[in-house]
């Protein structure tokens, strides 16, 4: 065989080669095309992008999707179980005999369907599907998309005629309580504002601090409370109200309103009223622009004062996760550094329970009341506009990954004797 010839033949088999790699391997085997041979509709359940429901004398659901897996019912959370169901209902819609182009919609009750579903899918790509009658002697359903005819097993009637409520979700949010950054609860005049930056540092997530009214830590323990109490308070109901409603149960104005933020983005606006005065252990509140009712468990935390918020320890640390600390008390000067997983003071190896018990110590140093400083005078403290003196003690903690935290101690005399006061 000539060179050339040889040639040739190389060319065309990479050709086929490329055409079996680049195209081939895309393409549904043989399997997967009679699966969807047997089935009305085939797609692919993440391509969905919005979902159209309509049934007689209900009303409509409009269902968008919101990022990978998030639902949106009128712009609010969807119950995710539900639209997953109703999803993998429509993917399989498994056929009874052949499709036909040829028939008659008022035999099969077409004309006016049980159901009406629309499927948008990514790429612009559109669906119809509509359910008819049961077709007697058989347990199939007659259905029809893109002008063809089938009976199918399997039709899910049932879940696309459930009332409105049941499309809605049963959560007051959905976005897990660890991405959440910034808390903003309102209650008449006050406002306290709690955030965090976002991200982790070996599985630790940064400090809750207050915005507003103060600017200080927050306790951790109390904030991830509250956010627990949020994420785990159930939607018992979607009372029907009128704008003329509002005031009566609370919500014109609420009681409480709270934003919730991941980042710069608000995933949560919720209202909380008045209890349900015919049942027990309920209360009104409002996630966006819907009414619910929830119970009122949640109103505990909601309504505490601005002292709960704020961390009651003058320096919480914690031995594992601190990377160096000094301690400055005039002339005694002490300090270390972890390197390595062990800890030196000056170059020098020093004991490390020493200096956990130490840090433990230091972590459990707790406030017994939060003074301003225009209150500062009543404490023997020089008030606003005025240096305050030399701190006693100057303490600084730096954890892994985070800004040295600066705590000064003061010592002043008091109504009751000799005291100890902080600033942080």
């Amino acid at each position: 065989m000539s060179t050339k010839k040889l040639l040739i033949l190389t060319a065309v088999f990479l050709a086929l080669l490329g055409f079996v790699v680049f195209y081939e391997r895309f393409q549904p085997n043989s399997e997967e095309t009679v699966k969807a041979r047997k089935r009305l509709l085939d797609f692919k359940a993440e391509t969905l992008t919005a979902i159209t429901i309509e049934r007689p004398n209900l009303p409509k659901v409009d269902l968008m999707k919101s990022g990978k897996d998030r639902w949106l019912l009128a712009g609010e959370p969807a119950d995710a179980g539900v639209v997953s169901g109703v999803i993998s209902d429509l993917g399989r819609l498994d056929l009874v005999g052949e499709t036909r182009t040829a028939f008659d919609p008022v035999e099969f009750g077409l004309d006016t369907p049980r159901a009406r579903v629309a499927l948008a899918f990514s790429g612009g790509t559109k669906a119809d599907v509509i359910f008819g009658k049961e077709i007697p002697g058989t347990d199939t359903t007659a259905a029809a998309t893109g002008g063809r005819f089938g009976a199918v097993r399997f039709a899910p009637v049932a879940s696309l005629v459930k009332p409105l409520d049941d499309f809605r979700s049963k959560v007051l949010f959905d976005t897990p309580s660890a991405d959440l950054t910034r808390v903003t609860v309102t209650r008449g005049p006050s406002r306290v504002v709690v955030s965090r930056t976002q991200g982790t540092d070996a599985g630790r997530l940064p400090e809750w601090r207050i915005e507003e009214p103060v600017r200080d830590l927050a306790s951790r323990t109390f904030v991830d409370q509250l956010l627990a109490d949020l994420s785990g308070a159930r939607i018992s109901e979607f009372p029907a109200t009128t704008v003329a409603d509002l005031a009566r149960i609370g919500l014109q104005p609420p009681l409480v309103t709270v934003d919730l933020q991941k980042g710069s983005e608000t995933v949560a606006s919720l209202a909380f009223g008045a209890a349900r005065a015919d049942a027990a252990g309920k209360l009104y509140a409002r996630r966006g622009k819907t009414v619910v009712v929830v119970d009122d468990r949640i109103q505990e935390n909601l309504s505490k004062e601005l002292t709960a918020y704020r961390e009651k320890r003058v320096c919480p640390v914690d031995a594992w996760s601190t990377a160096r600390f000094s301690i400055d008390a005039g002339s005694l000067k002490v300090g270390a550094e972890k390197v390595e997983g062990a800890w030196l003071s000056a170059g020098k190896p020093v004991a490390a329970a020493a200096v956990e018990d130490l840090l433990e110590r230091i972590g459990r140093i707790e406030s017994t009341a939060f003074v301003t400083r225009k209150d500062f005078p009543t404490l023997g403290l020089p008030g606003p506009g005025r240096k305050l003196p030399p701190p006693a003690v100057l303490l600084e903690v730096t954890p892994n990954g985070e800004p040295a935290r600066t705590v000064r101690f003061y010592e002043a005399p008091d109504p009751g004797g000799k005291g100890r006061y902080v600033d942080r």
